[in-house]
């Protein structure tokens, strides 16, 4: 279109204006030759103006009876009074959805009845076809936005589907957050659990930092980090209020704590409810495009929230349920049903498996000399120190008072024996404040060498065990033989009252 007009009209400037209903005024939307007015021009100002376009017929400044009234158009949109320039409207099924600008060279032909006729028929022809430029764009933002809808409903259900079968609480947190981290564009993040006891939100799991060893050691609890209390710092504002938080220069935030320290640009902070009760916050900082968090990340992240506080609440039932609230290490009970089903499985596709019994040496005597409060720290360490040092697929129970039981899949006796010497001779080194140095005794027993069902293996591993105790402790004893299943007096274990009886 802009040929035909240089060509027909030898025009040394050209211009499209389109209408914006819900700004009310006119933009320029393109510009060829001499740049006329780029900025808005509202409806409003321009008066007669809007009545010449009404009429649909191409004017010039010069049909204008009030040379107040020209001065005015002339001026919203950018013109000097000398200049020979001819308007077109752009109307569609009787809507104005702009007007054509033509500022003609001195020596051009002058606009007359023919050059006006044409000019109609090229506006009517632009306008249809700007129309379906339109339509086409706004079609295609819509199909960007479903799409995107989609996606994310699709994500959405990933997430929640994976969520399912999830029970570790540590490794569900964690998920949680990587995915949270993932749909933001974000940098990093981490998850806040409320202790209700404590009346506080702690970090559970962090992702993202490029610290990788400190970071895991938060994730395992070997690290304390900041605490907050209800209403203290942004997370402590949002589990107050239960509404999610957007701040974008977190350093220029008074609620903010320490944002130098923590190396945090940005953040967006969502809280986790269950039944209208807040949980948690996940937090996810320093957008990495640097535009900040949108309405949508908020969206996204609000959707994910509701999914994983009713995963968290379930696997922290669970977790109680099957977790011993001081050493963290799984229960009497709940080991013994895992122990079973690998029992079947051994038998069934011919594998092995050891049972290892552990009991720390002269417990007692730091019960009696440095007081309960001190056994329990050594304990909560202990506890913290197998869950460090065995493989993933062990598992680990407090058996009773100072006493563990680790099931030990596919390891014969030999494989079983390497693995407790391993952890004998490391917890030696295991330092708990100005405690004295620990060490422990223990006893293996191995299916199906030492016994075909449950109760004789556990039996098995308790009398080599006893062995390692009345020779000396501190040492590793893997059933024979030459062991005998009795029943003895352990003065040390089982000692204490809150310890899980059979």
């Amino acid at each position: 279109m802009n040929d035909i007009i240089v060509e027909k009209f030898g025009a040394g400037s050209f211009a499209i204006f389109l209408y914006k209903p819900k700004q009310r005024a006119y933009s320029q939307v393109f510009a060829y030759g001499k740049t006329i007015s780029s900025r808005k021009i509202y409806k409003s100002d321009l008066g007669p103006f809007v009545e010449k376009l009404s009429e649909s017929t191409p004017f010039s400044i010069a049909d204008f009876d009030d040379s107040s009234d020209c001065q005015s158009v002339l001026s919203h949109i950018g013109l000097s009074d000398p200049e020979p320039v001819i308007f077109a409207t752009l109307c569609l099924h009787d809507n104005i959805i702009g007007f054509l600008t033509i500022g003609a060279c001195d020596d051009s032909r002058p606009f007359d009845g023919d050059a006006r006729f044409f000019l109609r028929q090229i506006a009517a022809q632009a306008a249809v076809c700007i129309n379906s430029g339109q339509l086409h764009l706004k079609r295609q933002k819509e199909k960007e936005e479903l799409d995107r809808t989609l996606y994310n409903l699709s994500l959405l259900y990933s997430i929640g589907r994976a969520m399912t079968y999830i029970s570790d609480l540590k490794s569900l947190l964690e998920y949680i957050l990587n995915q949270a981290i993932e749909i933001t564009g974000a940098e990093k993040g981490n998850i806040m659990l409320y202790d209700i006891e404590k009346n506080q939100l702690s970090i559970r799991v962090m992702a993202g930092l490029q610290d990788k060893a400190f970071q895991r050691r938060v994730n395992n609890n070997e690290i304390d980090c900041r605490s907050f209390k209800p209403g203290e710092g942004i997370a402590g504002r949002v589990f107050q209020s239960g509404k999610p938080m957007v701040v974008d220069k977190a350093g220029e935030d008074d609620l903010f704590i320490e944002p130098d320290t923590s190396f945090v640009r940005s953040i967006v902070c969502i809280p986790m409810l269950v039944y209208s009760d807040v949980i948690g916050v996940i937090n996810v900082t320093n957008k990495l495009d640097d535009c900040g968090f949108t309405d949508e990340d908020v969206e996204l992240l609000k959707a994910v929230a509701d999914q994983a506080a009713v995963a968290i609440n379930k696997a922290q039932l669970w977790e109680m349920a099957v977790t011993d609230s001081l050493t963290g290490l799984y229960v009497r009970r709940y080991f013994m049903v895992k122990l079973q089903e690998e029992l079947h499985r051994a038998e069934r596709y011919n594998k092995t498996l050891s049972i290892v019994m552990a009991d720390l040496d002269n417990f007692k005597r730091i019960n009696d000399s440095y007081g309960h409060t001190a056994g329990d720290r050594v304990l909560k360490a202990v506890g913290h120190f197998f869950q460090n040092n065995i493989r993933d697929v062990d598992i680990i129970a407090r058996y009773g008072g100072e006493e563990f039981v680790i099931l030990l899949p596919e390891a014969d006796k030999d494989e079983a024996y390497t693995v407790s010497e391993r952890l004998r001779y490391s917890l030696e080194r295991l330092k708990v404040g100005d405690l004295p140095e620990l060490t422990m005794s223990l006893g293996i027993a191995c299916f199906p060498e030492d016994g075909e069902n449950l109760d004789r293996l556990i039996k098995q591993a308790d009398a080599a065990l006893y062995a390692a105790k009345q020779t000396g402790r501190n040492k590793v004893v893997k059933y024979g033989s030459a062991i005998e299943p009795t029943v003895f007096d352990r003065s040390d274990v089982h000692d204490r009252p809150e310890a899980e009886q059979p």
